[in-house]
């Protein structure tokens, strides 16, 4: 089956994760999204999104978000993690029927803002974004994963 949804590639980012030293979490994390699935947001778009048990993942890390996650030494470590996601962003009618093809969308941001997943047997993150959906997955998956979005998507 073939969706209309179109497939932008975007360039490296100056990407960050937080990882937290202990887990259940402590109160100096407090000011981080703590619920599974939770995100802090600029506009439409999540900055700082908690995509597994005491990890954060910052996309194109503003200067703000990495003071505060610097701020948190005492917590967790800040790791530079550019050049390891690879985004995509599926904007258009279709782009929920591309993600279905490998797993049930709707189910898996159902009462979250991002997921930790995979699609295509590709490690990735998912999150809504205006009209459609971005998910960053791991550089070295990028061509296989971008080759089946394109496979499911014209337009």
């Amino acid at each position: 089956m073939t969706y209309v949804c179109q497939i932008t590639s975007q360039p490296p980012a100056r990407d960050v994760e937080f990882v937290a030293f202990s887990f259940p979490l402590t109160a100096g994390l407090a000011c981080l999204p703590v619920a599974p699935g939770g995100a802090a947001h600029e506009g439409a778009l999540p900055v700082l999104m908690h995509i597994a048990p005491g990890r954060w993942f910052a996309p194109a890390a503003s200067d703000a978000i990495r003071a505060l996650l610097e701020s948190l030494q005492a917590e967790g470590s800040l790791i530079d993690v550019e050049g390891k996601w690879h985004r995509f962003d599926l904007i258009g009618a279709g782009a929920s029927g591309v993600l279905r093809e490998a797993i049930d969308i709707d189910a898996v941001l159902s009462g979250r803002d991002c997921a930790g997943l995979q699609i295509f047997d590709c490690p990735a993150i998912v999150t809504r974004c205006p009209g459609g959906y971005t998910v960053w997955t791991r550089s070295s998956h990028a061509p296989h994963l971008q080759a089946q979005f394109t496979r499911l998507a014209e337009g």
